[in-house]
């Protein structure tokens, strides 16, 4: 039994020597391989080396991408066909080679063996660490959203020359980009789906239609507009309208321009350009109103119209524009009426004297002018006509140069001898201070107040005869006027008498008497300057005959004149002044034809 022992024991001791025997050898036959039966990713590495085994991976990942179906992203009918390495997603195979290096190397002996026999027996599988660059996918996904990305487009209108485009409507695409990186991960951890529509929503364009515009449009400049005038008959009736001007279709597309507002396309017309073309045309139709003139009976307390009144007319730029407007907006009856507003006249002709208060004389003023030149009659003629019959309204102002009107031969004033400056020259209006100065010594003798007056710059003796110097009264517009309030409470009716055969100019006024008395005190004269010499100047108009001299103006000395006048109604002081006017001298002017020769004292003028 013994011998059965020991050989026991032996057994066991070449068994033992021969299992180390054995495991050093496996110990040495793998010290730098993998152990057997390790697998990444399906594919074995066991026996290799970590250097081939990374390139056996390297080589099947190569395979497998070829074989790999890649991630297909549509979006707006673009698709866009995408690998993981686009994406920045792949494998860790060095970091996988490592893992399966450790297999069986880490821990005791026994831990070591018992994970080697595992992996002989059953087999270990190493799975590949993915690696996933978030910031590439980002970069990727940005890009396809710059190419499928749009906003909305809203529908508009272009206007090219007469020509009316319309521009459709386009919605609006915006990428989900956070939601398509979502699916990106989905892909690359579990490789799938590899067919996917990109997240994204549609914009609508704030207007999706300019239709009605663009057909505001066409209409506008479907053709000319035609603008007429209207027209009045010498009876103030009104006649068949002209043709002012024609607005060109090529034209009006310069005349307004498209804007948005609040999302919507209008038509916004140039307005200062049509009121460019309108506003000229004001003096067309324009006309101020005409107040009756009349004569008033105080013995039948009657007016008789000798004037009738008038409407007056004024051109409504605003209105004519819009009329316009209307009517290019029409396709047929493109034609547009200028707007002519009326204004009734104040006094109109069916006034009555009650109904104007006039019932009496209040005052009269005559001037006597006898010696005047056929021209100067003719326009005191003249200019004593514009006043016949005028009408002033109580607290109303007259201005002589108002109603006189102007001053031209067009106006039916001849041409005389006037004053300008220190010369006698030719000038068409002579006389007409005349009218003035009998309007103003009537006006002061009613004791109306006077706002504005201004008396000749030397005496001149036609206005001297009667009251006396220092009531004249020159008027040249619009430099000097001739102003007077009717501050009565009645309508102030003025009457012109001009005598031919006395060669005298009377002013009436009627109205309503109120009881206010007029005191005028008679003119003192002042500071006199003796005139200078005599003063010769040639004729060069041709009017002198040879050899002789014809005497144009007369020496009269400079002087200060003032007079005071004192209106009261009663006991009540209504107007207490003193009126002062101040006049250079003189002197006598000689107009000569040729082969006359001047005094020796004379002063000679070229």
């Amino acid at each position: 039994m013994v011998w059965l022992r020991a050989f026991a024991v032996s057994l066991l001791a070449v068994a033992g020597i021969a299992l180390s025997v054995g495991f050093g050898y496996y110990e040495i036959a793998l010290r730098d391989r993998i152990v057997p039966g390790v697998r990444v990713g399906g594919i074995a590495v066991g026996g290799m080396t970590p250097e081939e085994a990374l390139m056996a991976l390297q080589n099947a990942r190569a395979q497998q991408e070829a074989r790999a179906r890649p991630l297909r992203l549509s979006v707006a009918s673009q698709q866009f066909v995408l690998r993981s390495d686009e994406l920045g997603a792949a494998p860790d195979l060095a970091e996988a080679v490592r893992q399966a290096w450790l297999v069986g190397r880490e821990g005791d002996l026994i831990t070591r063996w018992r994970a080697r026999l595992l992996a002989w027996w059953r087999g270990v599988e190493v799975s590949a660490v993915l690696y996933f660059d978030e910031g590439t996918a980002r970069n990727r996904i940005a890009e396809i959203a710059r190419q499928v990305e749009r906003p909305p487009r809203d529908a508009d209108v272009r206007v090219e020359g007469s020509k009316v485009i319309e521009v459709p409507s386009e919605v609006g695409l915006e990428l989900n980009e956070e939601a398509t990186l979502q699916l990106v991960r989905t892909f690359v951890a579990r490789g799938h789906p590899s067919e996917a529509v990109m997240p994204h929503r549609l914009r609508a364009p704030q207007r999706s239609r300019a239709s009605q515009v663009a057909d505001e449009a066409r209409t506008i400049l479907s053709g000319d507009v035609q603008v007429l005038v209207p027209q009045w008959d010498q009876h103030d009736k009104p006649s068949p309208a002209r043709e002012a001007f024609r607005i060109r279709a090529e034209d009006l597309a310069r005349m307004f321009t498209l804007v948005e507002e609040q999302g919507e396309l209008r038509i916004e017309w140039q307005r200062d350009q049509l009121r460019a073309l309108v506003a000229p045309l004001a003096s067309v139709v324009e006309r101020p109103p005409q107040n009756a003139r009349f004569t008033f009976d105080p013995s039948t307390q009657r007016l008789t119209p000798i004037v009738p009144a008038r409407e007056g007319r004024a051109l409504d730029v605003e209105a004519s524009v819009e009329a316009i407007i209307q009517a290019a907006g029409r396709s047929s009856e493109r034609r547009a009426m200028l707007v002519v507003r009326t204004t009734a006249p104040e006094i109109p002709t069916e006034a009555t004297a009650q109904q104007l208060g006039i019932t009496a004389l209040i005052t009269e003023a005559t001037t006597y002018f006898k010696g005047s030149s056929p021209a100067r009659l003719a326009n005191v003629r003249t200019a004593a006509s514009r006043f016949h019959g005028v009408v002033i309204p109580p607290g109303a102002v007259f201005s002589f140069n108002a109603l006189v009107g102007e001053i031209s031969r067009e106006e039916g004033f001849e041409e005389g001898l006037i004053i300008v400056g220190d010369r006698t020259v030719r000038g068409v209006g002579g006389g007409v201070c005349q009218v003035s100065t009998t309007a103003y010594q009537a006006a002061l003798r009613a004791g109306f107040p006077i706002l504005e007056r201004h008396p000749h710059g030397y005496r001149v003796s036609y206005y001297e005869r009667g009251m006396g110097p220092g009531f004249d009264a020159s008027v040249y517009s619009p430099w000097a006027d001739l102003k007077f309030r009717n501050d009565l409470n009645s309508h102030l009716l003025i009457e012109t008498y001009y005598d031919p055969s006395r060669v005298t100019l009377t002013f009436r006024f009627y109205g309503t008497p109120d009881g206010r008395e007029v005191i005028i005190s008679r003119p003192t004269i002042t500071n006199v300057v003796p005139h200078g010499p005599d003063i010769y100047e040639p004729d060069m108009e041709g009017e002198v005959p040879p050899g002789q001299a014809k005497q144009v103006e007369f020496a009269v000395d400079g002087a200060t004149i003032w007079f005071t006048r004192t209106v009261t109604r009663g006991g009540q002081v209504l107007i207490n002044e003193r009126v002062v006017s101040r006049y250079v001298p003189w002197q006598n002017v000689f107009r000569y034809g040729p082969g006359f020769a001047p005094p020796p004292n004379a002063v000679v003028r070229q």
